[in-house]
Parts: structure tokens; sequence; C-alpha cells
């Protein structure tokens, strides 16, 4: 029987290289001195190797607001989508949405939301999914807290969609309602 894959083969790492992972999780701020005495390698070794595990992709950055310690509202919207593409392809373009994910099962993507209120959150859903015909079904979920540390990027144009609405940088659909009221506004 063959045994369970595990991360030191999937990802080509060692101990050492977990035991970095685990520090600088724990602590990004944590210093090569530190890491090296800790795992009982040079600073220059230690360093080598994080080089090395940021190429492969295994150490990375995130800059954001910590949504545990701020009063912000998240939602996490699972769409089932009839063309799951063109969703997908939409929704990297809009300034709104900080991730998407596709999903397996009859919701077949995710999108995350931050805002500074919940209004705004349900109405980026009614204008920007309930409308469009492509989306069969909305399910929103608001996150109200979490267990650990949570890095969100925070993006500010949503504070314009409550005055503006829809820009459809994204390609979404201009309906004549919105049309009309878009050439007012001109």
């Amino acid at each position: 029987m063959m045994g369970l894959m595990k991360y030191d083969e999937i990802l080509e790492i060692d101990e050492t290289d977990k035991q970095i992972i685990s520090i600088l999780q724990k602590n990004p701020d944590t210093t090569h001195s530190v890491i090296a005495e800790k795992v009982h390698k040079s600073q220059p070794a230690v360093g080598a190797r994080i080089i090395k595990l940021k190429r492969k992709f295994l150490l990375s950055e995130s800059v954001g607001a910590d949504f545990k310690e701020l009063d912000l509202k998240m939602a996490r919207i699972e769409i089932s989508a009839k063309n799951v593409e063109n969703l997908w392809t939409r929704f990297g373009k809009c300034p709104y949405v900080i991730n998407c994910f596709k999903m397996t099962g009859v919701y077949n993507l995710m999108i995350e939301l931050v805002a500074p209120n919940v209004r705004t959150i349900e109405n980026f859903v009614d204008t920007c999914l309930r409308k469009d015909a492509t989306v069969k079904d909305v399910r929103v979920n608001f996150v109200i807290d979490s267990l650990r540390k949570y890095v969100i990027p925070l993006n500010f144009e949503i504070e314009r969609y409550e005055d503006h609405g829809c820009s459809f940088e994204c390609g979404g659909q201009l309906y004549k309602k919105d049309l009309a009221e878009l050439l007012k506004s001109a």
C-alpha cells in the first residue's frame, strides 16, 4: 500500500525549512540571527534558505488589516454560476472583490468582500450579483469573528460604492436604469 504524501515530499522541504516557516508565521519580524539560533544553523545559511523558500512561494508577505482587531464587515459570498470563467474574469477586474475562489459543488465560486458597513455589501450583492442573469443563486455569509489573526487587504474603493454604485470596470452589464443615472451624472 502506498503511503500518504507529506509536506516534505510535496513541497520538497526538510525539517529546518519547516522550523523556519513556523517561526516566521508566528512572528514575521523575527531576525535571521534569532532564527539561526533556534534552528542551529548559521545566519547566512538561514538567509539562503529564506530566499529559497520565497522563490518556491512557501514564504510570502500579505499586507493589510487584522480583521480580528477591527470593526469591519466581511462577507464570504457563495455563487452558483452558469459561466464560472466569465465571472472569474469579471471579479478579477472588480475593485471591490478582495478575493475569488473556484469551488466544487453547487456553489462554484466564492468571493470575499470587506466594507465599512453591511449595507454596502448588501447593495453590491443586489446590484452586481442578483441582477446578473449568469448567476443562478447567491448565498451571503457575514464573518463575525476569526479564531486567529486574519490579514485582509483593504480596498478603499468600496467606500465610493455607496455614493456611485458600480462603475462596471469589471465588464458587468449596465441596466437601463443604471445607464440613465450614469448619463444624468455625466
